[in-house]
């Protein structure tokens, strides 16, 4: 009776790398970097496949850093909702400011003058306060502003009324406003006119804002 031998044959299944065969990933070239369209293997539980490099989503719950980055856009978020009350707040802070400084300097800006040279030499101011200039303009006196009133809601309250070298009784009424300049006539209060000559004693006025 013949006896029958079964010898084992080690079948493997290398790899190929420039036609060498590749019987162990060990035995595989080194790459160090990783780019689109390059392939990664990966074992799943319906067997192994590729995927490419452009398909490879790491999510936070993979990661050993994912609540601390949670924490990070919490606070972030935090700060953001901060800066923006803080800039409110800021800007309601330069309004009053503003409106304050408006109002300080509306319930200050005041003028004394003569008008003894009248038209020749023009007004001279004696005091005042936010008066950048004063001149004739068409038989009125333009009293230019050093800082301008965000509106012309202001009202403008003359000084006593004087007597003129023609003893008239003369005081400031007003021809115009604006945010820059007030013109002011001279008037005779008794019939209303422009005054006819001027006087050495000084008229003046003063500017009220609410």
């Amino acid at each position: 009776m013949l006896e029958s031998t079964v010898i084992p044959i080690n079948i493997s299944m290398p790899c190929v790398d420039n036609k060498d065969l590749i019987y162990n990933v060990k035995e595989l070239p080194e790459t160090f970097s990783i780019a689109s369209g390059d392939l990664l293997l990966v074992e799943t539980d319906e067997g192994t496949n590729i995927m490419d490099y452009d398909n490879l989503v790491i999510g936070l719950d993979n990661t050993t850093f994912g609540t601390t980055i949670t924490q990070h856009s919490t606070d972030i978020n935090s700060l953001s909702s901060d800066v923006t009350t803080l800039s409110s707040l800021s800007a309601a802070v330069v309004e009053s400011n503003a409106a304050l400084s408006a109002q300080v300097v509306g319930n200050t800006t005041k003028a004394l003058i003569t008008l003894s040279a009248q038209n020749q030499y023009g007004p001279l101011l004696v005091a005042g306060n936010n008066i950048a200039s004063v001149k004739w303009e068409n038989n009125k006196l333009r009293f230019n502003f050093l800082t301008n009133f965000p509106d012309t809601n202001y009202m403008v309250l003359p000084s006593a009324a004087i007597a003129n070298n023609s003893n008239e009784l003369v005081q400031f009424a007003l021809s115009e406003r604006q945010t820059n300049y007030v013109e002011l006539s001279a008037i005779d209060i008794e019939d209303g006119t422009l005054a006819t000559t001027a006087s050495a004693n000084p008229i003046g006025f003063q500017i009220q804002t609410f």
